[in-house]
């Protein structure tokens, strides 16, 4: 089940928890927490969950910029109230959004499973009101499984291996070469090498070469990029690079990466930008999105986004903004056009 922030209500998040916390099948309840709202009622509902005897298990990222002092507070609160808090990993910042439930069998049943939400953006209810973000709730086992591996490498465990998700440090910027390598491989064969990748920053000066070759062999990239972007396009060894800006009503916060392989496409929602501090200095997460439907969704989005001729800029080769103004007598003002498609798909 997808949800995509502030169009659909964070409140089925907080629902989920609460749930969790009067489901007798519930043994344990592990959350990441990044930025926490003040009085915040996720905090609140995992207060509950260990008052109600749940065992409930807490990352809190003191080094979370801006937010070191609150979340120290919120992290001796849980505490007292008999929640267990792993605290920051030294030289490392945690700023994956996961949660997961893991669930008594019920009887003999085998069929009892582990639930798990993993979002783009911070358990936060206030700034899901303005942070454009998508979050996925699942219960797929292989990302139960490897949500649960990482929360016990955020223990201490070693050496850990991951079968779905993708994870800093560990599996990820291998698998993203092999992604774009794949990539060109279609293209130089004919068979339409692309990728559109949407994120806050993109400063990563070997990610960005990555980039650049895939362009120089073919590849059509499309890149949706809030904030800092260090690529440079329309230039030979970018030709096939467009660089697309949205600022609008909500601050566009999601990070979605999308690779055609050959039709079948991979879709990867996740909490990284292309930036060196998360790619190297931080424990992030990327899940595929599986289901069919909700890929569909997802992609349909992102060409929403692409099509944006009323607040989207176009970034040109000295990486200036200029307001992307097309022939087509239809305005798209993306945002809105969002709200409106995923309105008529509930």
């Amino acid at each position: 089940l997808l949800l995509y922030y502030p169009y659909l209500s964070f409140e089925h998040f907080i629902h989920f928890l609460y749930e969790a916390v009067h489901d007798p099948q519930t043994k344990e309840i592990m959350v990441t927490q990044y930025r926490v709202a003040e009085n915040s009622a996720v905090i609140n509902t995992l207060i509950a969950a260990a008052q109600n005897g749940k065992k409930v298990t807490v990352f809190v990222e003191l080094k979370a910029r801006f937010d070191e002092e609150n979340n120290l507070a919120t992290a001796e609160m849980m505490k007292s109230a008999g929640i267990k808090i792993i605290y920051s990993l030294p030289g490392l910042k945690v700023h994956a959004k996961v949660a997961l439930i893991r669930r008594k069998s019920k009887g003999d049943d085998p069929k009892t499973c582990d639930f798990a939400y993993i979002g783009t953006g911070n358990f936060n209810e206030k700034t899901a009101m303005l942070y454009a973000d998508c979050g996925l709730f699942t219960c797929n086992p292989k990302i139960t499984k490897d949500l649960y591996t990482l929360f016990c490498t955020l223990q201490g465990k070693e050496n850990p291996k991951f079968s779905t998700l993708l994870v800093a440090r560990f599996n990820l910027i291998p698998e993203l070469n092999r992604l774009i390598d794949h990539e060109i491989e279609l293209a130089e064969k004919g068979r339409g090498g692309r990728i559109i990748l949407k994120m806050n920053g993109l400063h990563d000066q070997n990610m960005i070469n990555e980039l650049y070759n895939a362009s120089e062999n073919g590849v059509e990239i499309d890149l949706i990029v809030r904030g800092i972007c260090c690529l440079v396009p329309n230039r030979p060894f970018s030709a096939n690079i467009r660089v697309t800006r949205i600022v609008d009503m909500f601050l566009e916060h999601s990070r979605i990466w999308y690779f055609y392989n050959d039709g079948e496409e991979d879709l990867f929602l996740t909490s990284a930008d292309w930036m060196r501090r998360n790619l190297n200095r931080r424990i992030e997460t990327a899940f595929p999105i599986l289901n069919a439907e909700i890929k569909q969704c997802i992609i349909d989005i992102l060409k929403i986004q692409l099509q944006d001729n009323v607040k989207a800029c176009l970034i040109d080769e000295h990486l200036h903004n200029n307001f992307k103004r097309d022939d087509n007598p239809v305005k798209v003002r993306a945002q809105l056009a969002v709200y409106e498609y995923l309105q008529n798909k509930m």
